[in-house]
């Protein structure tokens, strides 16, 4: 992959990404000039879904990668909080939508095939159950406020009419985008990292400040005198490590490993993987560690079967030297000697807390206290579901809740355990099938040689993470969906998923 990579592209783009990054910081301290930041990088946006449509989608997948939630850059409107990302999308299905009707009416294109593409997408159950959950909703009278936040994120389903429209992704252009996005990253949680072990108070209450509002990621002192650094995003460099494992097994020879290691640049495969997972480890995320435990084994399992021991080995050997790198790279962000150190990193004892004593530690502790309340919302309504906007309130550990009110008690409408709430809102019948539905398109997906491969793996990593955190029901994890989607329909032995 790396061998198809423009660098003069990559290098464009993470230009533009730290411009962005710039202008938040900008904006977010000197907010008179924020609308008008906003303003042009909406004309950009517009600009680029008028020339080249894919253009204006790379764009927003590089927002999704770098900006989590997608509010580094923002609009207030009275109460209301516009993301540059909701408005590239708008602007994407609205140049789009007018493309198309334009070549209808050219009769350059049909409606009956477009609506074949769209149906052998598989996307009409899974566009019904969101109709179902806004039905729903209605009619018990959810909070519309509640309603719009919690179902505008499934929207970004939409984009498989654009993806699908696009008749060629050149591999340059892609492989830029994802290696700009990655390296990004990785260089901000280890920037921040260093802020935070590093420079004095005063800045880092005015970084924290900004990470925080712009909803980028979590930043947390540890009682084990380090800073937990989460973004969100970190989702996909986990997704990375989970495809780059699997692809590292085509790679080692049965003999010889030493050789491979060093006059092959086998050495380029560990020092890759451990910046990748050097974040997931700052980010300190149980979830993230849990899924990649449980991934790794199932991938050892897999090259066992499908090449031999031999190589098997010599993975494991290979991913715990990555591990290695990735715990290196992190001592030396920590230690680096200007100026001086105000921390320090000592894995075991990172380990310890998190995974520790997981009864008092208020993230899991809120956690397991939502679980019971989620589990008798379903009992409540267990075919029909409550539908967008629902809330439940539990009693929360987390200091922001408890720094509101005392008791804890807390009422919301979005949920950590994320099978568990598409079951509250949608019905365990459309829960159970969207499972099904996944799991259909990753075997699908997986018989289609090494590329297929690959989007499998992004799709089960997704799925086994959104066990305990959300994620396919959010942008972050559907624009991996839709790009599967689109990337089977368009490949030339697929076979029809509204056969299914």
């Amino acid at each position: 992959m790396l061998k198809s990579v423009s660098w003069t592209r990559v290098r464009y783009i993470l230009e533009a990404i730290i411009i962005v990054e710039l202008l938040s910081a900008l904006t977010y301290f000197c907010p008179t000039i924020g609308p008008w930041v906003f303003i042009l990088a909406m004309l950009a946006g517009l600009y680029l879904a008028i020339v080249r449509l894919d253009w204006a989608i790379y764009a927003l997948l590089i927002d999704l990668m770098i900006d989590s939630k997608g509010y580094l850059l923002s609009l207030s409107l009275g109460g209301f909080r516009l993301s540059w990302r909701i408005g590239l999308w708008l602007i994407i299905m609205v140049v789009w939508l007018i493309k198309e009707l334009i070549a209808l009416r050219q009769h350059r294109t049909s409606l009956a095939l477009e609506w074949h593409k769209f149906k052998s997408s598989g996307m009409v159950i899974f566009l019904l159950m969101l109709v179902w959950g806004i039905i729903i909703g209605l009619i018990r009278g959810n909070s519309l406020s509640n309603l719009f936040f919690d179902a505008n994120g499934w929207l970004f389903v939409l984009l498989i009419g654009p993806l699908l429209s696009i008749k060629k992704w050149p591999s340059q252009e892609w492989s830029a985008v994802l290696t700009a996005g990655m390296a990004w990253l990785i260089t901000k949680t280890s920037l921040l990292l260093y802020v935070f072990t590093h420079l004095s108070t005063i800045w880092q209450a005015i970084i924290y400040r900004w990470v925080r509002d712009t909803q980028v990621g979590e930043i947390t002192r540890m009682s084990a005198q380090f800073y937990r650094i989460f973004l969100q995003s970190h989702i996909y460099l986990l997704i990375l490590v989970v495809i780059a494992s699997w692809l590292l097994a085509t790679k080692l020879p049965r003999t010889q490993w030493e050789k491979w290691l060093v006059k092959d640049k086998g050495y380029w495969w560990i020092i890759g993987l451990g910046l990748a997972l050097m974040p997931i480890i700052v980010g300190s995320a149980r979830t993230f560690w849990l899924a990649l435990g449980v991934l790794m084994l199932f991938i050892f399992i897999l090259i066992a079967r499908r090449y031999h021991w031999s190589i098997a080995w010599r993975w494991l050997i290979t991913m715990i030297l990555a591990g290695f790198v990735a715990l290196i790279s992190i001592f030396i962000i920590v230690s680096f000697p200007w100026p001086k150190p105000q921390v320090s990193f000592n894995p075991g004892d990172i380990v310890e807390e998190r995974l520790g004593d997981l009864a008092n530690e208020a993230g899991a502790s809120s956690r397991w206290s939502l679980l019971p309340a989620m589990l008798q919302g379903i009992s409540k309504a267990p075919l029909l579901g409550h539908g967008f906007g629902a809330t439940i309130t539990y009693i929360s550990a987390d200091p922001r809740v408890l720094a509101q009110n005392p008791s804890g008690s807390y009422t919301t409408y979005a949920f950590e355990w994320g099978w568990l709430d598409i079951a509250f809102k949608f019905g365990l019948i459309f829960a159970l099938w969207y499972l099904v539905w996944l799991i259909w398109l990753i075997s699908r997906a997986w018989r289609h040689g090494l590329t297929g491969e690959i989007w499998a793996l992004g799709l089960g990593t997704l799925v086994v993470v959104h066990f305990f955190s959300p994620y396919l029901n959010h942008p972050l994890g559907i624009m991996w969906l839709v790009g599967l989607i689109a990337w089977l329909s368009s490949h030339k032995q697929y076979e029809s998923l509204s056969s299914s």
